[in-house]
């Protein structure tokens, strides 16, 4: 579930084929759904309005960096003082760069997905707008070389 997401929203039956039809393909139909779940239009209308107002069923549009003149995309894995770790994924969430900032644990605590428009530009990002950030102790950076897949595979609940 995404954040705010409201719990106390339960998936019941026949959600299960709308939420695998609309993870194949986002742009499926009422029509196609209706056929999917065995509902009639109106009740795949009603319901996926319940589970979007809820946060249960969020649509994204996931472009290809490049696609848009980003040709520099990377990984960063990041160990940030513990006291400023919040402080410091909430500066990187602010960054234009950043498509992913995420806490984690182990030998890193923050990981974060970036997008530049090239090298050069990614060396400024990480010497002058990762550098000022004091709490970071180290950065590992991984360009990206090759993209296999993008979207993930739709998990439900068993």
């Amino acid at each position: 579930m995404e954040a705010g997401a409201d719990a106390s929203v339960e998936l019941r039956q026949g959600d299960r084929a709308l939420l695998e039809a609309l993870g194949r393909d986002g742009r499926t139909g009422y029509a196609e759904l209706a056929t999917a779940t065995g509902w009639s239009d109106a009740t795949v209308r009603r319901r996926s309005a319940t589970l979007r107002r809820a946060g249960v069923l969020n649509f994204v549009v996931d472009i290809p960096p490049a696609a848009l003149g980003f040709r520099a995309e990377a990984r960063l894995w990041m160990s940030v003082q513990p006291s400023k770790l919040t402080a410091v994924a909430a500066a990187m969430a602010g960054h234009p760069e950043s498509s992913l900032v995420a806490l984690t644990t182990g030998p890193t605590n923050l990981l974060a997905a970036v997008n530049c428009r090239d090298a050069h530009d990614l060396s400024r990002y990480l010497t002058e707008r990762i550098a000022s950030l004091d709490a970071i102790r180290t950065i590992e950076t991984a360009p990206v070389i090759r993209t296999l897949k993008r979207a993930g595979t739709l998990l439900l609940p068993t």
